[in-house]
């Protein structure tokens, strides 16, 4: 019977969907400045295309926001911090796993059909930056 996780009730849907929200726009902003230091151009295609990824969401996110609230979400970042390129790299595939099983989690928590595709989207694409990552953490 769905869900499977147990059912959370729509304030608790909001408060997941507007972290995501700051999540995806904090990813997106550590990408760009990744990419500026990526040393080739597999690097930079495997950045850019999370990066851009990450803008999706932000934009879904904000839309399921919307819906759920009838207000466009307001947010600040507080940009990561890495000491240089490669535990860049790594704290970005820690960053990309951990948002792959929280997404994993919320969509398996609601039934509303639209939560539940809009983390279902993120959770694989995550799951693919977080492959991507690996790659390059383990090429430097």
């Amino acid at each position: 019977m769905l869900p499977l996780l147990g059912c959370h009730k729509i304030p608790q849907i909001v408060e997941f969907v507007y972290d995501s929200i700051v999540d995806e726009a904090t990813a997106a902003e550590f990408y760009g400045r990744l990419l500026r230091e990526a040393p080739n151009d597999l690097h930079r295609e495997f950045i850019r295309h999370a990066m851009e990824d990450e803008l999706d969401h932000l934009e879904k996110f904000s839309r399921l926001y919307c819906y759920l609230t009838g207000y466009m979400p307001q947010y600040v970042i507080t940009p990561t911090i890495y000491p240089n390129y490669k535990e860049g790299i790594l704290i970005a595939l820690k960053g990309e796993l951990e948002a792959g099983e929280f997404y994993r989690d919320v969509q398996l928590s609601t039934s509303d059909q639209f939560v539940r595709d809009t983390f279902y989207y993120a959770m694989v694409d995550e799951l693919e930056h977080a492959t991507q990552f690996s790659t390059l953490y383990n090429s430097l």
